[in-house]
């Protein structure tokens, strides 16, 4: 083409560079992201000349036809070539394809991981209880951490392979996401293990680990699964991905019913009536709206429906025992006469004007003041008051305490001895 270019064969250089386009496009879109940026550079280079080649002709839509039908039978031979390529790569996992993009498979730790991957789905399948699919997956999410911190390592070595375009991640990035993704997806399958066996055990009446299992437990572990939707929301690359969030979301919500519907139980084992009814109405809007949203996991679809036939049924269940426990309050404000001993909160000294057989003021620890008692305010003493009190004259005292008579008898015995001296004696 660029000899034809130079001879001022406008036409026949035209066909050749666009031909040589054709098949760089094709070898572009068959090779990973990461190799890519050299292909699409020629590309690039190839432009300036086909448009003063189509210039020079004064046809171009014309010679566009006429190397479409020249290049038709290299585009076949090029697309069986990658077939065959691709054939050829897929044994030995050369590169993986996430989310209609493809990258290589960066080092070696992660390549066996991916194809260890492979056969995950049919030995989990194929374990006889939920505690070996447990461990299974336990095992796998060990390797993939490993892949993780392998590739991260590279990572740190190379600065080159952080170098991303302005629209879209790196090639590397792109596999550490896919990595993080794939571990948080098989935590949230063994944490659905986890639950369903709590749940086998409890409707079984049986323990874990030598302890029952509780509602509490069960909130837990889907509140595990909700933090692990949320970390895979936040993955690099994907948060402004509006499908993908959509998927995620559409998950969560589904999840969000479920633990609705374990905290309006552990609600009702508090005796908050209320409160579990709330929880159990929004727990039935997650259902429906779960439902609707038409998921493509069929298991978790019909984990919905019996979920929304066990919630009338609970909310029937806490409905009647608020109705019981209303009651019981109803019948503690009349007078009993069953025998049996009479509890009020109401201390003995509140009450006074009632009768009633209360044993417990019998027992030992006689319910009759609320001690230490109720703080209340009372008004303080002015402080002018205690200033006043400097400046009052008080009347005296000394005539009832006798002090007057003791002074009067002392001054009696002084006169006589002046007297008999002859002192004091004026000179009149």
């Amino acid at each position: 083409g660029a000899l034809l270019l130079e001879l001022q064969q406008w036409r026949a250089a035209a066909d050749s560079l666009q031909r040589a386009q054709l098949v760089l496009d094709k070898l572009c879109a068959a090779l990973p992201q990461d190799e890519r940026t050299l292909y699409k550079q020629k590309v690039e280079e190839l432009k300036p000349s086909l448009r003063y080649c189509a210039y020079n002709i004064g046809d171009q839509s014309a010679a566009g036809d006429l190397v479409a039908m020249r290049g038709q039978g290299l585009i076949e031979n090029l697309d069986t070539l990658m077939a065959q390529a691709k054939e050829s790569r897929s044994g030995v996992m050369r590169e993986v394809e996430w989310r209609g993009r493809r990258v290589t498979a960066r080092p070696e730790k992660v390549r066996l991981f991916l194809i260890t991957l492979q056969d995950l789905d049919k030995s989990v399948a194929d374990a006889a209880t939920a505690q070996a699919k447990i461990d299974i997956l336990e095992n796998i999410l060990m390797d993939c951490k490993d892949a993780i911190s392998a590739l991260k390592d590279e990572m740190k070595n190379d600065p080159k392979l952080k170098t991303a375009s302005e629209t879209q991640i790196s090639g590397v990035n792109y596999l550490l996401s896919y990595l993080m993704y794939l571990r948080l997806m098989r935590t949230i399958e063994r944490n659905n293990l986890l639950v369903q066996q709590a749940e086998e055990a409890r409707r079984n009446n049986q323990q874990i680990d030598g302890k029952k299992v509780r509602p509490h437990d069960l909130t837990r572990l889907y509140e595990i699964i909700l933090q692990n939707y949320t970390e895979l929301q936040q993955l690099p690359g994907f948060e402004d991905d509006a499908a993908y969030q959509k998927e995620i979301e559409t998950q969560m919500t589904a999840y969000r019913a479920f633990r609705c519907y374990y905290i309006a139980q552990v609600l009702t084992g508090l005796r908050r009536f209320r409160e579990a009814l709330a929880m159990l109405e929004r727990c039935s809007a997650y259902t429906a709206e779960s439902i609707a949203s038409k998921l493509d996991d069929k298991q978790l679809v019909e984990k919905l429906n019996v979920l929304k036939k066990d919630i009338e049924s609970c909310k029937f269940e806490v409905h009647a025992d608020s109705v019981l426990e209303d009651d019981e309050e109803d019948e503690e404000t009349k007078y009993t006469s069953s025998g049996k001993p009479y509890k009020d909160k109401k201390p003995l000294v509140e009450r006074l004007d009632e009768y009633r057989e209360d044993t417990q003021v019998l027992t030992k620890n006689p319910n009759l003041y609320k001690i230490p008692p109720p703080m209340e305010a009372i008004p303080c003493k002015p402080l002018f008051f205690d200033l006043a009190c400097n400046f009052v004259e008080f009347p005296s005292l000394d005539d009832k305490t006798g002090a007057a008579d003791s002074k009067k008898g002392g001054a009696g015995i002084t006169g006589l001895v002046k007297g008999f001296l002859g002192w004091g004696k004026s000179d009149k």
